[in-house]
């Protein structure tokens, strides 16, 4: 399959992404600020229509943080996640000046932390890492 690479996705397409992956639908002001918040967003295109995307969120000094890899299901095993998550890890790594280091973030979706073993990710917790967390806030 041939995939589109892109720099932006649009609002109507993030939630469709969102609700094809089976998460938990947000507002569209959410989704809006997820966009046009992101400090890095690739989305690939197959069939004329957006298919996948996924999200870099930073300070841009020393916390980056992979958000919503999203890969419509029709579309998974052909390689467009691991190719956008590559091109976030690539676009974190251009950003770091000689001798600087920082660890890039992400919460996986429950069974999917094989996919992100692969890229070179280690699950938490671990002997060196302690386990990732979260706090939901609902209103």
């Amino acid at each position: 399959m041939n995939f589109r690479y892109q720099y932006s996705l649009s609002v109507a397409d993030y939630l469709r992404l969102r609700k094809a992956v089976g998460w938990k639908s947000v507002s569209e002001r959410q989704a809006r600020a997820a966009v046009e918040h992101s400090d890095y967003l690739v989305s690939a295109e197959a069939d004329g229509r957006a298919v996948a995307s996924a999200r870099l969120v930073s300070d841009g000094g020393t916390v980056f943080y992979i958000a919503d890899v999203m890969v419509d299901p029709a579309y998974q095993g052909g390689g467009v996640g691991k190719t956008m998550v590559s091109m976030i890890l690539a676009q974190v790594r251009a950003m770091l000046e000689d001798g600087e280091m920082v660890r890039v973030n992400l919460m996986a979706a429950v069974g999917r932390e094989p996919f992100y073993e692969k890229q070179g990710f280690v699950r938490h917790p671990s002997d060196q890492f302690g386990a990732g967390m979260s706090y939901t806030i609902e209103k």
